[in-house]
């Protein structure tokens, strides 16, 4: 019975040891990983990350590295090729990568990993190119020359990448027999070559428009997905809208993402009121290797008031011929003049005597029907 027992048992016994075996020999075989580390960027300062004069990696390149985990306790070097697609293509330069090589042998540390910066892959860093390993195995060395010229001449008007899109990938492979064992890729798209690329234009409102309710709708173009929307008021100290832009704090400061439209909120710390006037304006923000820029839009003054003098006044002046016409409908354009002040325009008066929004409109009907009428129209600053 026992030797029964026993033949039943060796086959299950060398299984389970085989599989322990196996479970150790797996546990035992290094599960290397390796990760590029590259910050997107909507602009690049080549500068920042080149000695474009000098064609060489900057050591202080910023929101880069290549970590490395798990490798055995053996010398590794690894493969590195950049590519480089500008937008509207490489043109004669050819779609080669920019630059390809290999480092020289690289120590892990004690713990089986590398952690290496820009300074390491910078001329005579440990991890830069070397030309020795040039037609090694897995060493393929090449530079793109004629695109090199081509990113460094924009690079030297600029001061930035041209806008499309860039690849790094590094390969790692064991120094005894040429195996790789690990490797990683980032890619990464240059969308300008400055912030002021950045489109920014509010459609609606126009400057001048009037609005009889105190919750327009704003609406605007942009080449970036996220806004800021202020509005200020325009004061009656303020000669321009700049001034407005500068001289007090927003009623409405509001981030928008994902859509280009914008109702003034009920909820927003300062309501519009009637018979003023506010300056609108969009700023997009641009990230780039010197921190956050901005691209605004030109300011925007819109008015909230029913203007039922201005209508009247636009009325007439459509019936009127000659300079005086040109020159209202120019002053009605130029947000600058008009900036409000008492109820917009000020006391209508005739020979003293304040007229009301009636008495105005029985005038200018009277007016229209002269045909022998001769209007001249002067601007006074007070």
């Amino acid at each position: 019975m026992k030797s029964i027992l026993k033949a039943l048992l060796a086959p299950l016994f060398i299984c389970l040891a085989s599989g322990v075996f196996n479970n150790t020999a797996s546990g035992q075989t290094p599960i290397v990983t390796s990760e590029i580390n590259l910050s997107e960027y909507d602009v690049i300062f080549l500068t920042d990350f080149f000695d474009v004069k000098a064609d060489k990696l900057s050591s202080a390149a910023p929101g880069f590295s290549v970590r490395i985990d798990g490798l055995p306790n053996e010398p590794v070097y690894l493969s590195v090729k950049a590519i480089a697609r500008l937008r509207g293509g490489n043109g004669d330069a050819g779609n080669g990568p920019l630059v390809e090589g290999c480092t020289n042998n690289l120590r892990p540390s004690a713990t089986g990993s590398l952690f290496l910066t820009a300074s390491d892959f910078a001329s005579g860093g440990i991890a830069s190119i070397s030309p020795s390993r040039c037609g090694s195995s897995n060493c393929a060395c090449s530079e793109n020359t004629a695109l090199k010229k081509k990113i460094r001449d924009m690079a030297l008007v600029t001061s930035t990448a041209p806008p499309g899109t860039y690849q790094l990938l590094v390969e790692v492979f064991l120094a005894s027999n040429g195996r790789k064992i690990s490797g990683d890729s980032k890619t990464i798209n240059v969308a300008y070559s400055t912030p002021n690329e950045v489109f920014v234009e509010i459609n609606e409102p126009k400057t001048g428009d009037c609005f009889n309710y105190l919750n327009p709708t704003f609406s605007w173009t942009c080449s970036e997905p996220s806004v800021i929307v202020r509005v200020f008021e325009a004061g009656l100290n303020h000669r321009s809208p700049q001034d407005a832009l500068t001289g007090g704090n927003p009623y409405l400061e509001e981030t928008v993402v994902g859509t280009n439209t914008l109702t003034y909120p009920a909820n927003a710390k300062r309501q519009l009121q009637q018979d003023r006037a506010y300056v609108l304006q969009v700023e997009a923000n641009v990230s780039t290797t010197r921190g956050s820029m901005k691209s605004v839009s030109q300011p925007v003054v819109f008015r909230i008031s029913n203007d039922n003098l201005g209508k009247m006044l636009d009325n007439f002046m459509n019936s009127v011929p000659g300079n005086a016409a040109s020159a209202y409908f120019s002053l009605r354009a130029d947000a600058i003049k008009w900036i409000p002040i008492v109820s917009l325009y000020g006391n209508v008066t005739l020979d003293g005597n304040m007229l009301s929004e009636g008495d105005l409109q029985i005038l200018l009907n009277e007016l229209s029907v002269q045909p022998d009428l001769k209007l001249e129209l002067s601007v006074e600053n007070q």
